[in-house]
């Protein structure tokens, strides 16, 4: 059995471009992975959604502001906010535009789960 440490696997992980924050695979296969995602301070990640399947988070520390929002004529109109803090879960659906600010001076940290496309081919990056 392989076990992974959430917190070393982020100290060494790269910023995902697209995504702009630290993201790693922490386990799972294609159908349902765990994933762990570093916020920096005043950083946000970038807004998409995903065409199959929910997104799980649960705030490990940190705070940050969510955003829910749907695209209409290509532009993202944002129907939700809600801070997330330490401790809170919560799930996205299918084809929900979201994005997390971290707002704060401390770093934000979570693990979501997923099938393993929602960090390749089933990300769609929009413009607010």
């Amino acid at each position: 059995m392989l076990v992974k440490n959430i917190n070393s696997e982020l100290k060494d992980a790269p910023i995902d471009d697209k995504a702009g924050i630290k993201l790693v695979k922490i386990t799972g296969d294609d159908e349902i992975s765990i994933y762990a995602a570093d916020i920096s301070p005043n950083t946000s990640l970038n807004p998409h959604y995903h065409k199959v399947g929910i997104e799980t988070y649960q705030i490990l520390e940190g705070k940050g502001l969510m955003k829910i929002g749907e695209l209409k004529n290509d532009k993202v109109q944002w129907t939700e906010t809600f801070e997330a803090s330490e401790g809170d879960c919560f799930s996205i659906s299918e084809y929900t535009v979201h994005q997390i600010i971290n707002h704060t001076n401390y770093n934000l940290r979570a693990i979501f789960s997923c099938a393993s496309s929602h960090v390749g081919d089933d990300r769609y990056f929009v413009n607010e």
